[in-house]
């Protein structure tokens, strides 16, 4: 039996948190998380991941919220040995060749060098259309993270092999995707069942880079490569 987090001190601001609750209160169709253009069977992808299946403090409280959310139908729940931050997709792995993928690797060393590891915490729980998950602040020196490898990518394949605005970047944990398009309210008011519970705390001291493929409803990554930040 998982033991229940303690409650969460309502006193400390967490803007980020909040605006993320209140667009996620405004959603009315879930979709289906699954359904993206280029994931075809055995087609595997490089993503840039901060890896959080370590944290016991988020393992326990994913654990918790994922337990009062497995009776609602079209959930799949996020195992959380595979919990994470998802920074940025690089290309599909038939994009570009290995050596690419390391020159990458070596321009994000490079830009975080003297990159200080980032404190964070995680929750109180929230979601998106295709997916129930925490969020994750303060945004601000996850996101200056990410432009370094958005940065680092640009120098080595061109601005134009981006592939995603950096406008569009929210750091969260994904606990559950949804699989199939529904009424967005019971989830919606579930969630907010579950927000009195108390962020997870703890320090991002690395960024990886995975290939990563789907299995079923699942994602399996692999480590590519790893880059530590200043501790």
């Amino acid at each position: 039996m998982t033991a229940q987090p303690e409650a969460l001190d309502h006193d400390h601001e967490r803007p980020w948190a909040d605006q993320e609750w209140a667009q996620f209160q405004q959603v009315q169709r879930m979709v289906s998380h699954w359904d993206r253009p280029g994931w075809t069977p055995g087609r595997g992808s490089y993503h840039w991941l901060v890896m959080l299946g370590h944290v016991p403090a988020l393992t326990a409280m994913a654990t918790h919220c994922q337990d009062q959310l497995r009776d609602l139908p079209h959930l799949d729940l996020v195992p959380t040995a595979s919990l994470h931050i998802t920074m940025q997709r690089l290309a599909f792995t038939d994009e570009v060749s290995p050596e690419v993928a390391a020159a990458v690797v070596d321009r994000v060393r490079r830009r975080c060098a003297d990159f200080p590891a980032i404190p964070i915490e995680i929750g109180p729980l929230a979601g998106s259309p295709g997916a129930v998950r925490f969020s994750v602040g303060p945004p601000g020196p996850v996101s200056r993270l990410r432009d370094l490898i958005r940065e680092s990518i640009a120098e080595v394949r061109g601005p134009a092999a981006l592939p995603e605005r950096a406008s569009r970047f929210v750091p969260h944990v994904s606990i559950a995707y949804h699989n199939t398009p529904a009424d967005a309210r019971p989830l919606i008011q579930r969630v907010a069942s579950l927000r009195h519970l108390p962020p997870a705390a703890t320090v991002i001291q690395s960024v990886d880079l995975v290939e990563l493929h789907r299995e079923g409803h699942q994602y399996i990554a692999s480590r590519h490569s790893q880059v530590f930040l200043i501790s």
